[in-house]
């Protein structure tokens, strides 16, 4: 993976661009862990069987196994859409900050031109 050195770049990005980058960085989170739920659910299928009929005939020790990979797995799952859900009301909260400054900006500059 390459990362951009921002640091070194003439033209730094704007605050639009960093929100959209911090976006996009969430909606390709949540895709990898679609994935990611997609193959547990497949790989719960291969294990159940089509008619819930156990097609390896694994023991009673392997089924609770089985299952608690799976909840490791969820369980992983559920923390990491937390702190999506958080990194994502930080950025709503940066945008309304930024939002909130611009309409300042433009009311102090109809206030000074209105004096004028």
């Amino acid at each position: 993976m390459i990362i951009p050195n921002v640091l070194q770049d003439n033209n730094p990005p704007s605050n639009e661009e960093i929100i959209a980058q911090l976006m996009e960085s969430i909606v390709k989170e949540e895709i990898a862990l679609a994935n990611l739920i997609s193959s547990e659910a497949d790989k719960i299928n291969a294990f159940v069987g089509e008619n819930s009929d156990f097609p390896t005939s694994p023991t009673n020790q392997e089924i609770v196994a089985f299952n608690q990979s799976i909840h490791r797995i969820i369980e992983s799952i559920l923390m990491k859409e937390w702190l999506l859900l958080k990194k994502l009301e930080t950025v709503i909260s940066i945008k309304d900050k930024l939002g909130n400054e611009k309409s300042n900006n433009e009311y102090f500059q109809e206030f000074e031109e209105e004096e004028e």
